[in-house]
């Protein structure tokens, strides 16, 4: 049987050089942060939105340990999000220290059009064309 995984040896740049897994992750990077220029939203704040799309309500201490980034990074992200109204923050209910995050109607909508934009984006981490030639 025929094994379809990707390796770094079936990688090429310019058709001599291997990508390093760091070269594929920062050319990644940088398609998502193209496709997403033009409804002026940053890859973080992507993953933010599209987190608080799956996960309503949930704690901005949660939110910072499920996507893997620093409570204070975070709250950063989240003040500029607020700002925009793409989300809203509230106290919890059972913890009042605790902060709750939610989409607010607009955050759905740009949630929708992030969805749409980082659809075309390479997720397979394959070369493209340009790069074998």
């Amino acid at each position: 049987m025929e094994d379809d995984t990707l390796t770094m040896q079936d990688v090429k740049h310019n058709g001599h050089e291997e990508l390093t897994l760091l070269e594929l992750v920062l050319q990644l990077h940088g398609e998502f942060r193209r496709s997403l220029e033009p409804i002026r939203v940053t890859p973080l704040q992507a993953g933010v939105i599209l987190f608080l799309r799956r996960h309503t309500d949930t704690k901005l201490t949660d939110a910072a340990a499920s996507l893997g980034v620093r409570l204070p990074t975070l709250s950063e992200v989240v003040k500029d999000l607020v700002r925009k109204r793409w989300v809203t923050k509230r106290r919890s209910v059972e913890d009042r220290r605790a902060v709750c995050l939610s989409l607010s109607r607009r955050g759905e909508a740009l949630a929708r059009r992030i969805k749409d934009r980082v659809r075309d984006v390479r997720s397979d981490l394959r070369p493209r064309k340009e790069q074998l030639s």
